[in-house]
């Protein structure tokens, strides 16, 4: 925090689990660390990335301070998450999906998903930006280039019709 000028953090994010089947003493131990900084004021938000369910509902039920974020890769393939997504749904938790570009060039070429960039006269990542935010993603993005800033944030001013979340929801590679 003096490298960086501040005296707390909006939020601090532990990148993910040691292990990839539930929580290792290390990782407990790093949680827990994170709660004393929170507990000091030092950070607003705690969050966790990388996760599967079992680890966010072992984390969970576990800490004193629950998750407030989970930042998550989010594939098409793999149901963009959806498993981690209701569990955040149903607590409260922020979900950030990241990757939604990179990771899923298959439903980037997807027909359907350029019949509605055609419908809305958006692009595909417009589209793929918005169906996360109507599936209650915030959708992170990590363009450096201004246009692509730009365009990234235009997807607040459309809505993609329920017939066409459920397509994009149910897309696999």
């Amino acid at each position: 925090m003096q490298h960086l000028g501040v005296d707390y953090l909006d939020s601090y994010v532990l990148h993910g689990p040691s292990v990839r089947h539930g929580l290792s003493a290390e990782d407990w131990e790093t949680w827990e660390a994170m709660e004393r900084l929170h507990g000091a004021g030092r950070t607003r938000l705690l969050g966790v990335s990388n996760v599967n369910v079992g680890q966010l509902a072992e984390l969970y039920a576990g800490a004193s301070t629950k998750p407030a974020i989970v930042q998550n890769r989010c594939f098409a393939a793999m149901g963009w998450d959806r498993a981690v997504r209701q569990f955040c749904g149903e607590r409260d938790i922020l979900y950030q999906g990241f990757s939604l570009l990179t990771a899923n060039r298959e439903a980037l070429r997807h027909r359907r998903v350029h019949e509605m960039a055609s419908r809305t006269g958006r692009t595909v990542p417009q589209v793929i930006f918005r169906f996360a935010l109507q599936v209650g993603m915030t959708a992170l993005t990590g363009t450096t280039s201004a246009p692509h800033m730009a365009e990234d944030l235009s997807v607040y001013d459309f809505e993609l019709q329920p017939g066409e979340v459920r397509a994009i929801e149910e897309l696999v590679a």
